[in-house]
């Protein structure tokens, strides 16, 4: 199974995850061009995708979830139930032929099995999901106001888990082009995973069996890499837990193709 993330930020996400019969994407919040391109650099052609999985209906995971399924007939759209009206809303002309509603319960796309899970965002309902296939498991966690023991449940004895360290706290609280109002929105119990917050996440998953960790889902104006990617080295040194030994950390790029973890 292989993986990759073609682009996450709070300006567009969406990651390629694909077996060995079985390609799907995670979200469509980049442009058509930009996602056909970046399969291409993934020798991975469009008309064999399968899937785009939602996560939830904000524009930034869906904004050309129409166009792609418009010009690329065999890929299907699968959306939680609760999520199903409020996507309908924001792209009226989705073809409903094409949309597979799912609840909380596992479902099969070709040779993936997929869990999905509940996170707590100001969307009118989120999910994380786990992609199975046979012994290997990635986990995709972004958009997520704080972690519960399901959502960290979901994560553990993943091969690969995709999560979100939106912003630095002080970086937020001081940024002078924000709101108040969008301040408290971002730090809420359902706005984003701050840098922190992912570090405690991570420090978890480092005992239950997960090697691999992308930082993802950052935010422009209130991160970087750099300062994304120390805090969290910083934290797990400071518990006995040694980065890119005991568990790798990478940070994803806003815009350009990261790695592609192939994992056997």
């Amino acid at each position: 199974m292989k993986a990759c993330v073609l682009a996450s930020s709070s300006k567009g996400n969406c990651t390629y995850i694909g077996s060995e019969t079985t390609n799907i994407l995670i979200d469509a919040g980049i442009s058509v061009k930009d996602i056909e391109y970046k399969l291409g650099l993934l020798r991975v052609n469009p008309e064999n995708i399968s899937a785009i999985l939602i996560t939830h209906e904000h524009s930034d995971h869906i904004k050309s979830v129409y166009n792609f399924t418009k010009k690329y007939k065999s890929c299907f759209i699968y959306v939680h139930k609760n999520t199903y009206e409020a996507l309908l809303t924001k792209l009226p002309n989705l073809d409903k032929r094409r949309i597979i509603i799912f609840y909380n319960m596992d479902f099969n796309i070709g040779d993936l099995t997929i869990t999905s899970f509940i996170l707590p965002h100001d969307a009118s309902c989120c999910v994380g999901y786990s992609i199975k296939n046979y012994q290997n498991k990635i986990s995709i966690c972004t958009d997520l106001g704080h972690t519960n023991s399901d959502i960290i449940q979901n994560l553990c004895n993943s091969k690969l888990v995709i999560l979100e360290s939106n912003h630095d706290i002080d970086m937020l609280k001081q940024n002078p082009h924000y709101s108040f109002a969008l301040k408290n929105r971002i730090l809420g119990k359902y706005g984003h995973l701050s840098n922190n917050a992912a570090c405690e996440v991570v420090e978890k998953l480092a005992y239950n069996n997960v090697k691999q960790v992308v930082l993802a889902h950052l935010s422009p104006e209130n991160n970087t890499p750099e300062l994304c990617y120390n805090t969290m080295c910083n934290y797990l040194l400071s518990k006995g837990i040694i980065p890119n030994v005991n568990i790798y950390i990478e940070v994803a790029n806003k815009s350009e193709i990261g790695t592609v973890f192939t994992l056997k």
